[in-house]
């Protein structure tokens, strides 16, 4: 079995929908009065379906066929108005719509290929809404303490590992394997990440334009530290200043 495609059949199960997540997501909608969002790497369409019960118009995109496609199917079955499609998040040419914000959860902006790529990638985010909320695995704890391995996650159906190899490039080689122990059978795949820490993504949000409105270390709102659980921040888009010649 393909690993993506196993990943994508069981990925609600992996990452279910939690209540501090859902929370945080209603709350940050609601405080800056975001009716149109942008779900950029949005999986199987779980925060994308959930915000548009809250008459919000959403459009998730995704690198993955299997997971639009999930997300598609999903959206239907409940009578959702989110609708998605196959983008990558490196070129957003395709995506004419503005909105007024753009999430960008679970790890997707750490795909990135490095710094240069990482402008890149804000920049195009700015050209889509003026509010931007990323959530990440805090680097700064993972460099820090060279975390080899992430918290196995188990279900009654499969177990589900994570591990990181650190090269000497700076990127990380993530590795990801799916057991299922009813049928000793399991598919594995590999990812390549760069592990962006708080202060060199807070560095290139301004050098694109945006400011830092908020910063946590987790979806419960706690204060971030260098061994918080994640990094979720929240930023704005800068005005552009007109110089006026008297």
């Amino acid at each position: 079995m393909d690993f993506y495609r196993a990943l994508s059949e069981h990925y609600d199960e992996i990452f279910p929908l939690r209540k501090p997540q859902k929370t945080f997501l209603h709350e940050y909608l609601k405080q800056e009065s975001l009716t149109s969002v942008l779900d950029i790497g949005c999986g199987t369409g779980t925060f994308a379906l959930e915000i548009s019960q809250a008459e919000v118009r959403v459009h998730g995109v995704d690198l993955s066929d299997e997971m639009v496609e999930i997300s598609k199917k999903k959206a239907q079955e409940i009578g959702s108005t989110a609708t998605f499609s196959l983008e990558d998040m490196r070129d957003l040419s395709n995506i004419n719509e503005k909105f007024d914000g753009v999430l960008c959860l679970g790890n997707t902006l750490a795909h990135v290929s490095g710094e240069t790529e990482l402008i890149t990638v804000l920049s195009q985010f700015g050209e889509k809404g003026t509010h931007l909320l990323v959530q990440t695995v805090n680097y700064d704890r993972i460099l820090a303490k060279q975390v080899k391995e992430l918290p196995i996650i188990k279900t009654s159906n499969l177990t589900f590992y994570r591990n990181y190899a650190y090269r000497v490039d700076g990127l990380i080689e993530f590795t990801m394997k799916i057991e299922f122990p009813d049928t000793s059978q399991g598919v594995s795949g590999i990812n390549l990440l760069f592990p962006i820490k708080c202060e060199d993504l807070k560095k290139a949000l301004q050098k694109t334009g945006w400011e830092v409105s908020g910063l946590w270390g987790s979806f419960d709102k706690d204060m971030w530290t260098e061994d918080s659980p994640a990094t979720v921040l929240a930023a704005e888009r800068k005005p552009k200043v007109n110089s006026v010649i008297a």
